[in-house]
């Protein structure tokens, strides 16, 4: 079937220094080893060819988990040893465990990217615990206050996410004098302005108003958004898939400029265990290490592909094909998906 948007999405997050460190190298020198605590499943010890014949395995075992099937299939993948790999042991452990990939049909990368970490997440988060290494790797917390104008009391949510979903600002009105030039350049966006769909203030007036718990019932309130915790990797998705009743399900086409070096210290308060910004320069300094990206007029028909980083070098990865690229042709692509590291992190290197 068409499987281009997982692949795009696990050569993105196998560059993913954290990532890829954690599945090929702690989880072989820790086998063998129980996920999520006693009575989780259990990671044996494994040659890397005998993980190879595995992955060609077209019927899955029972208790098939999507962390062993990472587990060798980023061990096979970086060992240098094969050209390619048909990872037919990893494709039935998402068919196994998500209806709607099991389709066999070109899916959204970002639904996809969704699906793949809170799986995972799952299954090596102990129980009742209060984090968990995804968290650690790509946890942000949305943070929200919502303050009542009339008891002033202030209520506030913390929901933690792995990796943003940033929305893109609303198309410009454009004058019908315009020429092409100037009606691309009303349509520029950068990264910066998809942020604030994130880190917002606003009101809860009229038809609206906020059901304060103080007060019994509803009333004006004003609220506030932001975001917190700087993660040893972030990840950006975009919104591009839309509706309307004009258009339909549609893809927003927009190009998105989006820079190597992203100063993340506006965008990501500190969490309340982490260091000041004076005190760690690198901890919101975040260095491009992957992009995915689509062709096509909707997510769900077209191609996915990923550029990823490896060492000082640019590579483009197309299905089974791995070719060099420049760090300016991946500026000028249509971004799906953004990876970026925390300065100071080492990139995936193979050599």
């Amino acid at each position: 079937g068409n499987t281009c948007y997982m692949n795009s999405v696990l050569q993105m997050l196998s560059h993913c220094s954290g990532f890829s460190s954690f599945f090929r190298d702690y989880l072989r020198a820790a086998a063998p080893l129980r996920l999520a605590g006693e009575g989780g499943y259990k990671i044996t010890r494994q040659t890397t060819t005998r993980l190879k014949d595995a992955l060609h395995t077209t019927q899955p075992p029972d208790e098939l988990v999507l962390t062993e099937a990472t587990h060798a299939l980023l061990r096979v993948v970086w060992s240098g040893r094969w050209r390619s790999v048909s990872p037919r042991f990893f494709v039935n452990a998402v068919w196994k465990h998500s209806a709607l990939f099991a389709a066999r049909k070109q899916q959204d990368a970002n639904e996809f990217l969704n699906f793949y970490l809170g799986r995972v997440d799952d299954e090596l988060k102990p129980r009742k615990a209060t984090n968990s290494v995804m968290m650690d790797l790509f946890g942000v917390d949305q943070y929200q206050e919502v303050q009542c104008d009339e008891c002033k009391t202030v209520t506030k949510r913390t929901e933690p996410l792995l990796g943003l979903m940033l929305s893109l600002p609303n198309e410009p009105d454009t004058e019908a004098d315009m020429t092409d030039k100037e009606e691309d350049k009303a349509n520029d966006i950068h990264l910066m302005d998809c942020f604030r769909s994130l880190n917002a203030t606003g009101r809860f007036i009229g038809e609206n108003q906020f059901d304060c718990d103080v007060c019994h019932a509803k009333k004006d309130a004003e609220w506030r958004v932001t975001l917190q915790r700087r993660p040893q990797s972030l990840l950006i998705s975009l919104r591009r898939t839309l509706w309307d009743r004009e258009k339909g399900l549609h893809k927003d086409k927009r190009m998105v400029k989006f820079p190597v070096e992203l100063d993340a210290s506006d965008l990501l308060e500190m969490g309340a265990k982490e260091k000041s910004p004076d005190e760690d320069f690198e901890g919101c300094h975040y260095q491009l290490v992957a992009v995915v990206s689509h062709s096509g007029s909707s997510p769900f028909v077209g191609h996915y592909i990923c550029y990823a980083r490896n060492g000082d070098k640019w590579f483009l990865f197309n299905d089974s094909s791995v070719t060099p690229a420049t760090e300016s042709s991946v500026l000028e692509v249509e971004a799906f998906i953004l990876l970026y590291e925390r300065r100071g992190i080492p990139s995936v290197n193979n050599d």
